[in-house]
């Protein structure tokens, strides 16, 4: 048996390299990732190496797979990462993340307590809650979107809105974290479902080259993404809305963002990008890499690097 505790934000490779080294060293089978999106990300990404032979740094010339450890998660967020097929890894040296969908990061068993959440600070609870509201919202309007998905998505987006205001003023209120993290829980399914576009390919390319923490980079841009996509999905938007209690299925297509919006107003998070550490100048080379994201293109709504440029200045 061993413990791993050298974990941080964005997942580093240095991470994921010394994590499987102690593994390999200690002949593990069965790994159990208790913690949040980053602590997870590391465990889904030894099952990926394990499964691919990638060595965190560079695919290995063996062809042959090694045997993959079974992963069980024990959320104390509400990232979300404990139900999706994805794992992220940061070159910080590149300044660069790489996402990865493969089927065998997912964890055998998730366990969710929420004794285990009472202590989270509200900063934490906040950030990551957005990151989960952002995922009922992105799997609300995606493309090619299995018609069981959405209804899953509004239902997560209810129980989040809900209850996330009431984790951040009162940690202690159990009832209010267990509603929380079954939001989470929905919201991880429905974005596990759905294929992710532009917030997330704009979040990912973000944190990879700022080191911005997941969930305020969410809970930043997470208002600006809703506006630019609104008149492309005006149906989705009247559904996020009416979730949110901010009009029963108005024909309003501001009304979504402006609810999250709202939401965020109240929250202990950063509200513009240069709150959280980004330069003016990084804007026009984030706008340039993030035009060649591939996650991006896959946006209901075509986006310009020009349009990302205005996008990230507004949130900046």
């Amino acid at each position: 048996m061993a413990e791993f505790t050298d974990v941080a934000p964005h997942v580093p490779r240095e991470s994921v390299g010394a994590a499987r080294a102690l593994a390999d060293g200690k002949h593990v089978d069965v790994v159990v990732a208790m913690g949040g999106g980053s602590a997870i990300g590391v465990g889904k990404a030894l099952a990926l190496r394990a499964r691919s032979g990638w060595t965190g740094y560079e695919p290995s010339p063996s062809p042959e797979a090694k045997p993959r450890p079974v992963l069980v998660a024990i959320p104390t967020t509400y990232a979300g990462s404990e139900m999706t097929p994805v794992v992220g890894i940061t070159f910080r040296a590149e300044g660069h993340k790489l996402v990865l969908r493969d089927p065998a990061v997912l964890p055998r068993l998730a366990i969710y307590d929420p004794e285990v959440t009472l202590d989270l600070s509200p900063e934490l609870t906040a950030s990551t809650g957005m990151n989960a509201l952002a995922h009922c919202v992105e799997a609300g309007y995606a493309r090619d979107l299995n018609p069981v998905v959405r209804p899953v998505a509004l239902e997560g987006l209810r129980h989040i809105a809900r209850s996330l205001p009431l984790c951040v003023a009162a940690g202690d209120d159990i009832e209010a974290r267990e509603d929380l993290l079954l939001g989470a829980y929905l919201a991880g399914f429905s974005i596990a479902n759905a294929t992710m576009a532009l917030h997330h390919g704009l979040c990912h390319v973000l944190g990879g080259r700022t080191g911005i923490a997941h969930g305020v980079v969410n809970a930043i841009l997470l208002p600006h993404v809703m506006a630019f996509n609104a008149d492309a999905v005006p149906d989705a938007m009247s559904a996020i809305a009416d979730a949110m209690d901010a009009g029963a299925r108005t024909r309003d297509i501001g009304a979504a963002p402006r609810a999250v919006a709202a939401l965020v107003a109240t929250l202990p998070v950063p509200k513009r990008l240069r709150e959280a550490g980004v330069s003016e100048d990084m804007l026009a080379s984030l706008a340039a890499e993030a035009a060649a994201n591939q996650t991006i293109k896959a946006n209901p709504k075509p986006v310009t690097e020009a349009d990302l440029a205005q996008l990230l200045r507004s949130a900046w």
